[in-house]
């Protein structure tokens, strides 16, 4: 283990609670180190050419500056705790990764993120807890140099950026510098699913939340996500949530 100094900016929690199926875009822009808790549910994030898997009760580290969007299931709740901050460091190559943790861990990340919506001194008391948890998890995580490839981190990107507007998969190769059928390639080979279907799972989610939070028509929603027929947005969010839009809304 490294004995470099590390310290920590920004600390904040968050909580996320969704209903059967959630897409999450991740973000490229530069973002906070995460240790989250999976309360329920189970998801796999996907990140540079990597699949992490994870399920309920599993404690997961994902590291700033790494593009990272996730895909979660519920049976049929989905709730994920986090505590994320900025980590300063001159050396901390992690990659993504399900950390080993006891019961008293768990308790602590939820803990923390309760004196996170505190007033001033539970804030100050949740940095100490912090980073007492930081001893004891860290000794347990593996360093890695993980490579990528530069041209799928540049498709997904451009794609999660883009979801809402009219683009071909022609347009998506341009932007990445390839061929049509090197796209391909890297999406079957990579994540196991073509261009069009990470799209897809972008606009259902979308879906998701417009009838989740509005009461807009199954058509208009349809229209307003991208898709040019009903029938196969229809078909498309069965494939993903295992039931359709109308008793997706009935059930919330």
């Amino acid at each position: 283990m490294s004995t470099t100094a590390i310290w920590v900016s920004d600390l904040s929690t968050s909580r996320h609670t969704f209903h059967n199926y959630h897409f999450c875009r991740g973000n490229s822009n530069k973002r906070k180190s995460r240790l989250g808790l999976v309360v329920r549910g189970s998801g796999t994030y996907i990140y540079l050419n990597q699949k992490l898997k994870v399920a309920e009760g599993d404690v997961i580290f994902i590291p700033e500056n790494i593009y990272c969007y996730s895909e979660w299931h519920g049976a049929p709740d989905i709730e994920v705790v986090y505590l994320s901050c900025f980590m300063h460091y001159e050396s901390f190559k992690y990659a993504p990764q399900i950390i080993e943790a006891d019961a008293d861990t768990k308790n602590a990340i939820l803990q923390i993120a309760a004196l996170l919506g505190g007033g001033q001194m539970e804030i100050l008391e949740a940095y100490s807890r912090f980073y007492k948890l930081l001893q004891t998890i860290i000794v347990k995580m593996k360093q890695s140099d993980f490579a990528f490839d530069k041209t799928l981190q540049t498709a997904i990107e451009y794609i999660t950026n883009h979801w809402n507007t009219a683009f071909s998969v022609s347009d998506l190769a341009k932007a990445c510098c390839v061929s049509e059928s090197t796209v391909y390639h890297l999406f079957q080979k990579e994540l196991g699913q073509t261009p069009v279907s990470f799209l897809n799972s972008i606009r259902i989610n979308v879906a998701i939340e417009q009838l989740e939070n509005t009461s807009q028509s199954i058509s208009a929603i349809s229209e307003s996500v991208g898709f040019r027929s009903e029938n196969h947005f229809r078909k498309v969010f069965a494939e993903l949530t295992g039931t359709t839009p109308l008793k997706y809304r009935k059930t919330r």
